[in-house]
């Protein structure tokens, strides 16, 4: 059995008592960090966030990174404050992950004003009550089923029919006809559809206009259930400080729910109906309603929602679909 030294840390440091893959266990001798807070371990390389609190003196955190390293004894930071990323006009034309950490190869992003991925929704008091057309440039899509400005839509359809591509060719046309910023949010999808996308808007000319953030289906699921988050709070920025309207893209929302889903799993949360967890509904819920309009600006996004074996009864398909105010339906064939 391990001695714990205690008297070595101060009252911002804990002491690592439990790691079971992505879940770790937390000691806290003096005052308990809140939740959804940062946590910093292995000499910083592994971040945690708090997920609950265990007992007066234990929380229990997700780790989005690997827990590689991690062990019983293990010294653990607490920063004060939940996760931030970075927001400002230096991330156009970037490529980032969950933490605001540029992954595309260039010079990281250094003094940006950093903001919490964590904030909530826009009082209703405060948004925008008009109902405008948002023209995609794709004449199916804007005469069968325009886009509202300010709106949610989501492309509805199982694996390989189209959805990305479709998704792809909407940014092109985003940034040729409208002025504002474009934002696009991989959550859970393959390595390689970020490093195509990539080039093809590089090659295209729109990249300077557009910031993409990925959370890839290699990452950790609580890396890919916070990446969304992050995305979220950059496309604020420019809409409420920089009073731009933002085009958010997001491939795939379903991939948000599954790891959340995951999430829940390895807590040792009872599953809800088909196995997903309890808290689907509100999830989601805080997830989407950061997405609106403001008198500054708007928020417009288009989301591509799999749909498991064509089952539009699943229950992520059923509660995204309250949340939109267009979808579109790609069958299989």
């Amino acid at each position: 059995m391990i001695e714990l030294n205690y008297q070595e840390y101060d009252q911002h440091s804990g002491t690592v008592i439990s790691v079971r893959g992505s879940v770790v266990d937390i000691q806290f001798l003096h005052k308990l960090p809140p939740i959804n807070g940062e946590l910093r371990a292995g000499n910083n390389a592994v971040v945690i966030e708090v997920m609950s609190h265990l007992s007066p003196d234990t929380v229990r955190g997700i780790a989005l990174t690997s827990t590689s390293g991690l062990y019983k004894g293990t010294p653990v930071k607490n920063t004060g404050h939940p996760l931030t990323v970075p927001v400002g006009r230096q991330l156009l034309g970037r490529m980032l992950n969950v933490f605001g950490e540029t992954i595309d190869k260039r010079d990281p992003i250094d003094g940006a004003e950093k903001r919490s991925i964590h904030q909530p929704p826009v009082p209703l008091n405060h948004r925008t009550t008009s109902s405008e057309i948002f023209l995609s440039g794709i004449k199916a899509i804007d005469v069968l089923s325009p886009l509202e400005r300010g709106g949610k839509s989501g492309l509805f359809g199982g694996a390989g029919v189209g959805k990305t591509v479709l998704i792809t060719e909407i940014i092109h046309n985003m940034v040729g006809m409208h002025s504002g910023v474009s934002l696009f949010c991989g959550i859970g999808e393959r390595c390689r559809e970020a490093e195509e996308l990539y080039r093809e808007m590089q090659s295209a000319g729109v990249l300077e206009n557009t910031v993409m953030v990925f959370g890839q289906m290699n990452e950790p699921p609580g890396a890919r259930f916070r990446v969304g988050h992050s995305a979220l709070t950059i496309a604020e920025y420019f809409r409420d400080t920089e009073r731009q309207n933002v085009h958010l893209l997001i491939d795939n929302i379903f991939r948000f729910i599954q790891a959340g889903s995951e999430v829940s799993g390895i807590m040792g949360q009872i599953p809800s109906r088909v196995g997903y967890q309890p808290t689907l509904g509100t999830e989601l819920s805080e997830f989407e309603e950061r997405i609106c309009s403001t008198k500054t600006g708007a928020i417009t996004s288009v989301q591509a929602v799999y749909v498991p074996a064509d089952d539009f009864t699943d229950p992520s398909a059923v509660h995204t679909f309250t949340h939109l105010s267009s979808s579109l339906t790609k069958e299989s064939k």
